[in-house]
């Protein structure tokens, strides 16, 4: 029992250990702040009208960005010509239990 109890205790300290210099980990509310754009390099970027320069600040990530509040992309559904619609129920299924 005592050896279990010993191995128990060496393998855990070993996994702290381990674990402490690998990689960082995000966790919220812990005080500290974690550069996760460390080691990124961004691409000049020229935002021609009607697209505005965002920083990153402004949208939250690590390069700016170009948007357009007024630029409106219609959904291209052309990929799904002469879809089916999806396989139907199987007839043995249970109707109650298979349904929406």
């Amino acid at each position: 029992m005592q050896c279990t109890l010993t191995a128990a205790l060496l393998l855990c300290l070993s996994t702290v250990v381990a674990g402490s210099g690998g990689y960082p980990v995000f966790s919220p509310g812990n005080g500290e702040t974690l550069d996760a754009c460390k080691g990124i390099t961004c691409k000049d970027l020229a935002c021609k009208p009607p697209f505005v320069y965002k920083a990153p600040k402004d949208t939250g990530t690590c390069c700016p960005l170009c948007l357009a509040e007024s630029v409106k992309v219609p959904e291209d559904r052309s990929w799904a010509k002469g879809l089916s619609g999806g396989v139907g129920m199987n007839n043995n299924a249970d109707p109650i239990l298979c349904r929406d």
